[in-house]
């Protein structure tokens, strides 16, 4: 945002959605800091903009007429900054396009880790799955120069493999409903799970779904887009999560009240393994920069 300020898009999309916790979502922000906000705003006009009802949140007749004044205004400067920042990035020199292929939507927790690091080329995540495509097509006419799994496949020639990282599954759930008395089982029972995509077929969906019938254990699966989005339904008590033990970094960073578990399957930790191929010609630069970023292990190896 370069025109528009924080607080007034914050009143316009909490208005639309007619809900803190929506609107958060949407945001990608936790509800404490778009409450915060809402108020300063309300103290600083000396009007209430919002009321609670028990379908959520309802404009004020003065939050209505202020909505209905903005609103017009907000969507001219939008499309108005839309193309300044058109224009910016059309005169502005680009870095190398570097391609990052998928075969999950673990979008939002790689941008993190990839956009703090110097790379010196434009990375962009594209998604494939490899139940409908296989590594080669992947690799064929430059679609990708580098695909990252967290399972390990047979290369194409002229391809190299390496191990990222290897790490502890956890499962992540709100202070609020954590207790040392109560099992993993407990806290798992009938709660609502978080997640990017509809499961693939991999060995980790395999063990936490086993897992689930070996103890009739159910639950709902919602499917939210961003980590900030799920780590604030979690935090809320709203979900319960699983995710790699490094998202603990995120957890701490955004002061997130949730408490990240052990989670076994037949008494053994479920273990994440993060592989990457790439092509050999980019070989230097995945060593140079993806690699360090990914906390690379020493395992490279050509394929």
């Amino acid at each position: 945002m370069i025109l528009i300020s924080k607080t007034l898009k914050y009143f316009i999309v909490t208005a639309q959605e007619q809900s803190i916790r929506l609107a958060s979502i949407i945001l990608c922000i936790t509800p404490s800091p778009l409450c915060r906000t809402i108020k300063m705003f309300e103290m600083r006009l000396g009007h209430k903009l919002f009321v609670r009802t028990s379908n959520g949140l309802k404009l004020t007749s003065y939050g209505s007429e202020l909505y209905a004044t903005l609103l017009p205004l907000y969507q001219e400067v939008c499309e108005l900054e839309g193309k300044i920042l058109e224009k910016k990035n059309k005169n502005h020199y680009t870095a190398p396009l570097f391609k990052l292929g998928i075969d999950h939507h673990d979008y939002s927790y790689l941008s993190s880790i990839l956009t703090s690091f110097p790379f010196k080329k434009d990375i962009t995540l594209e998604y494939y799955s490899l139940e409908i495509t296989s590594i080669d097509e992947v690799f064929k006419g430059g679609i990708c120069q580098a695909f990252l799994s967290d399972r390990q496949m047979r290369c194409p020639p002229g391809v190299k493999h390496k191990l990222l990282s290897e790490e502890p599954l956890m499962l992540a759930v709100g202070k609020g409903v954590y207790s040392r008395e109560r099992s993993t089982d407990e806290l798992l029972a009938g709660k609502t799970l978080v997640q990017y995509e509809e499961p693939h077929i991999g060995k980790i969906n395999y063990e936490i779904d086993a897992h689930l019938t070996a103890n009739n254990i159910t639950l709902e699966r919602l499917l939210v887009p961003t980590l900030q989005a799920q780590l604030s339904m979690i935090e809320n008590n709203e979900a319960i999560g699983f995710f790699p033990a490094s998202v603990k970094k995120f957890i701490e960073e955004g002061h997130y009240k949730i408490k990240l578990l052990p989670f076994k399957f037949r008494k053994k930790e479920i273990v994440i393994q993060r592989h990457i191929y790439y092509l050999e010609d980019n070989g230097n630069w995945i060593e140079k920069f993806i690699a360090p970023a990914m906390a690379p292990m020493t395992n490279m190896m050509v394929c």
